[in-house]
């Protein structure tokens, strides 16, 4: 019996660990899916990459975190919103930009972002200062649900402005299908348009299976939950960002990888926090309010100066806000 149990225990996490990398391949091809067909709408529209990677690919990436946070609300456990936010924002400037910015270090950005920076970071400290009472309620929802939709209009109204820049100043992207070039222009909006709702669909399965697999395997060999929840569920959350930031930096679209954190990052407290506190009296735990947050805000802080003084990251950039990532996800599990 004994014997059965073991063999029946290693075949579960045998099971385990294949639908962990099918998860992991999932997400490859959802963030090629994305970031491909991204690049082509902004190719076709002859808008900037950065402006589809503030919105489109920001607000596809970050649907994970609003699923999270909004289910966690529906079943009470409200709480869950605030760290997931904060988390998350964390981890797409301490992991995401900074493991990308690893790989592939990012030159020059030729948008001008100075606008986009100052919204994420009026943003951030918005968020900061609503949660100094300890709770976000509906009018604090409805401030943030309206910066949402005020930023997408004057990011809209701004590439409508910006419409007649040249081909040249938008890096082509290769699409390896000559059916696909040989198509109208309506055709392919067509096509890529399903292309970017597929790479996000995706996404979702493939960070889903990917954090469902490694929860179960850590379950296997004995990691306590608390360790999961700090860990592993939280870095799931980050896993389309993090998935589509190497894509984007494999394909050298560095302001689409750019435009994806701080649209992300912007998304999260304004698109997520806003509508979720204009329903449900969002609570923030005191460790939360003089840890977390300050953690956010310095990254955030960093990030701005970073990107508005020189409009590039390089490897040591990178290298200290991922040991700093690395440092504040050991100190929260000594903590916990």
């Amino acid at each position: 019996m004994e014997v059965s149990c073991i063999q029946w225990n290693f075949f579960d996490m045998l099971i385990e660990v294949v639908l962990f990398f099918c998860g992991l391949g999932l997400l490859y091809v959802g963030a090629e899916l994305l970031v491909g067909s991204a690049s082509r709408i902004a190719l076709l529209l002859k808008v900037a990459p950065i402006v589809v990677g503030l919105t489109v690919v920001a607000f596809g990436t970050s649907s994970p975190e609003f699923l999270v946070s909004f289910i966690a609300a529906v079943r009470g456990q409200i709480d869950v919103s605030v760290g997931n936010i904060v988390g998350s924002n964390i981890a797409n400037i301490g992991l995401v930009l900074a493991f990308s910015t690893l790989l592939r270090p990012i030159r020059r950005i030729k948008a001008n972002i100075r606008e986009e920076l100052i919204w994420v970071l009026a943003a951030t400290l918005l968020f900061w200062f609503f949660a100094w009472d300890n709770v976000f309620v509906w009018y604090e929802g409805a401030v943030m649900t309206l910066g949402i939709f005020l930023f997408t209009g004057i990011l809209i109204r701004q590439s409508i402005r910006d419409r007649n820049l040249s081909l040249e100043d938008v890096p082509p992207v290769e699409t390896r299908w000559h059916w696909l070039d040989r198509q109208t222009k309506v055709m392919k909006m067509i096509l890529f348009s399903v292309g970017v709702v597929a790479g996000i669909t995706v996404l979702a399965w493939g960070s889903r299976l990917t954090i469902d697999s490694a929860v179960s395997i850590a379950r296997h060999l004995g990691v306590s939950q608390i360790v999961i929840g700090l860990t592993m569920v939280a870095f799931g959350t980050s896993l389309p960002e993090l998935a589509t930031g190497i894509i984007s930096v494999a394909k050298k679209e560095n302001e689409i990888l750019v435009g994806n954190v701080i649209g992300s990052n912007l998304f999260n407290i304004l698109g997520v926090a806003g509508p979720i506190a204009l329903f449900f009296k969002i609570p923030v735990r005191e460790h939360a309010l003089v840890f977390d947050f300050p953690v956010m805000m310095v990254f955030t802080v960093l990030l701005f100066i970073a990107l508005w003084v020189y409009k590039s990251l390089n490897r040591l950039f990178g290298f200290l806000f991922f040991a700093a990532y690395i440092f504040y996800i050991l100190y929260t599990i000594w903590a916990g």
